[in-house]
């Protein structure tokens, strides 16, 4: 017993939900930072401290890879385990970061004056 139709299967990968490369990951992070840092400057100038989940939503970082990283945090995490941005240190179980230290280090690597 046959079918009419031959079946031939389709020999295409699955569509990335983050950039392909590391070098066009780390570019759209950097123009997302670049594009908002003196949104997150102007925003918190009165505070010391910047919660994470603040951070990450003034700078758009959930943007890079809406449909794989809805939330940021590993943008977020990429920056600090590579060193760009420091350690942020718990108060009353959120994480925070310092502001200056943060827009700082921010804006040295996003190359903003």
């Amino acid at each position: 017993m046959g079918y009419a139709v031959d079946y031939k299967p389709r020999k295409t990968r699955a569509r990335r939900q983050v950039p392909k490369n590391k070098a066009q990951r780390t570019k759209d992070i950097k123009n997302a930072i670049r594009w908002n840092l003196g949104r997150l400057e102007h925003d918190t100038v009165s505070s010391d401290t910047v919660s994470r989940p603040m951070a990450i939503q003034l700078l758009n970082l959930n943007k890079i890879a809406p449909t794989a990283d809805p939330t940021g945090d590993h943008v977020m995490q990429q920056l600090i385990s590579e060193g760009i941005v420091l350690r942020p240190k718990k108060r009353a179980g959120v994480q925070v970061f310092d502001r200056d230290d943060l827009v700082r280090s921010l804006r040295a690597w996003a190359g903003v004056k």
